[in-house]
């Protein structure tokens, strides 16, 4: 509590800025809405640099997320850590689930522990320290010779994972100017695709080897994805939301003359943030920015939707797909063309998010994420009825489908969802509102990703691709949540969407909101 009377105290010192500041700073707002995402990037071409520090923390995610799921379907790490049965050597379904899913729980850790210490410290020290975390848990995967030392290389990194994600999509999202905000968020699923494809490409140039150094170069790639994320987050400004939240108004100044450059005009952009960081303020009564804030009042139903946006891809099917190399293997896919149906689906992704982020502005972000629903549970279903057609053929369509599917959800569920989650939250509790979402999205990874191998598998369920069906039916279920609870935010600075949702507006209204409105 004392630290929060500090912050009130903070912004009732700094709210003394002219009201003529704050109007200018807003109709700098109104001004920049007017631009498109292009003429936004090249006027301020510092705060696209210094938003991608986020895209670190996506390359991280991306490469081990990857390599979570495709490693173990290398030859030589099936001879190091496999079992020999009946019909030959095959890794034993405890351990398939615990390596892939072990990582997901500590990822939900990482993020909620930044999530704790990001009021106290910002968001750029929790993320170096994530990076230099994630250098210590590759150390530890390259030196495995137990299963039980390869899952504790796999839970420290997945905990430096989570904590890099968090504090990246909170400075992101509090750095990015309007037009950028979606832009930068799409962009950071879009750095995820690209490392996971990298990540599956490496893999495939390993897999011809059978001996044990085969996979460890694999894992001690890893070593400079995190010190990309470590240099990038020791070297980025701190966050002026944070900056102005511990009164230090002048520092958030320089921060925002670094960002906007020549544009910067900081004191009337410094007004008006602090305006509306005030009123948020106001609405609170002054209490305690916690955890139990997100759920209560208006921001829980804030709080759950940016939950329910990062964790989408999950329930209806992430964790299937990411574990589709090894699913294919198991029904009679050779490994070197797994992997190769794999790389084609992450570069179909690619292709398919940039042609969204240049085409896709025609139809509303909300529009795309039903549309996204609809055609996993299209493609669920046919997955599930190839498992009674015969032959080999019906495998290389499993293989293609899903792949695709994998370029329908990173573009669809995630590049359209995670921006909004982003701008859903005020500024008060966004960097706890985006761990609660990061959290929501490795437990439901984690949940997901135990339970999969164990309908999938020979030993256990043997649904093989009937694996599908059961993410068909939720596919359904998760359609109509997003109806009515998802709402399109393109355009809305952070103060209106405050106020639609103060205003109890509808949802599907939010679309529909004029701006000028909101400033009578």
């Amino acid at each position: 509590m004392k630290s929060d009377n500090a912050t009130s105290a903070h912004l009732e010192k700094a709210v003394d800025e002219p009201s003529d500041a704050v109007e200018r700073g807003r109709r700098l707002q109104e001004d920049e809405r007017q631009l498109t995402a292009w003429q936004t990037a090249r006027l301020y071409p510092h705060a696209v640099l210094y938003c991608s520090v986020a895209f670190t923390a996506g390359l991280m995610y991306g490469y081990d997320l990857i390599v979570n799921g495709s490693v173990i379907a290398m030859p030589s790490f099936i001879i190091r850590f496999g079992t020999t049965g009946a019909s030959g050597l095959y890794l034993p379904t405890v351990w398939t689930s615990l390596w892939t899913s072990m990582t997901s729980l500590t990822q939900a850790l990482g993020a909620y522990v930044v999530g704790l210490v990001a009021d106290r410290w910002g968001r750029k020290w929790p993320g170096a320290a994530a990076g230099m975390l994630s250098l210590v848990g590759t150390a530890v995967l390259y030196t495995a010779e137990t299963r039980g030392w390869l899952l504790a290389g796999k839970m420290i990194t997945g905990a430096a994972i989570g904590a890099g994600m968090a504090a990246g999509t909170s400075y992101a999202s509090e750095v990015a100017p309007l037009q950028l905000a979606g832009p930068i968020q799409a962009s950071l699923v879009l750095f995820v695709v690209f490392m996971q494809g990298v990540g599956l490409g490496l893999v495939r140039v390993f897999v011809p080897h059978t001996e044990t150094q085969a996979f460890r170069n694999v894992f001690a790639i890893q070593w400079a994805v995190g010190s990309l994320a470590l240099v990038g987050f020791a070297l980025t400004p701190e966050s002026p939301v944070y900056l102005i939240r511990r009164g230090k108004v002048e520092q958030a100044k320089k921060v925002l003359g670094r960002i906007y450059s020549m544009h910067s005009n900081a004191e009337d952009r410094i007004a008006y943030l602090i305006q509306t960081m005030v009123e948020e303020q106001s609405r609170a009564s002054n209490e305690a920015a916690s955890y139990l804030d997100c759920f209560r009042g208006t921001n829980l139903k804030r709080t759950l939707t940016v939950a329910f946006l990062y964790s989408t891809n999950n329930w209806v099917g992430g964790a299937f797909l990411a574990q589709s190399t090894y699913f294919l293997l198991t029904v009679g896919l050779p490994a070197v063309h797994c992997f190769d149906i794999g790389i084609g689906g992450f570069g179909l992704a690619i292709v398919v998010i940039v042609c969204l982020a240049n085409f896709g502005h025609k139809v509303s972000k909300r529009r795309w994420l039903l549309s996204g629903i609809v055609l996993n549970f299209l493609f669920m279903i046919t997955i599930g009825a190839l498992y009674w057609a015969p032959g080999m053929g019906p495998v290389w369509a499993i293989g293609i489908l899903m792949n695709i599917l994998i370029s329908i959800q990173s573009s669809l569920l995630q590049a359209i969802g995670w921006p909004i989650a982003a701008q859903i939250s005020s500024y008060r509790l966004r960097a706890k509102t985006l761990s609660i979402g990061v959290l929501s999205q490795t437990l439901s990874t984690w949940l997901t990703q135990f339970v999969v191998p164990y309908m999938y598998n020979t030993g256990s369920g043997d649904l093989g691709a009937r694996t599908a069906f059961p993410f068909a039916g939720l596919s359904v279920l998760i359609f109509i949540c997003a109806y009515y609870c998802v709402p399109n935010t393109t355009g809305l600075t952070t103060e209106e969407i405050d106020r639609l949702y103060a205003d109890k507006v509808p949802i599907k209204k939010f679309g529909a909101f004029m701006p000028e409105t909101s400033l009578e």
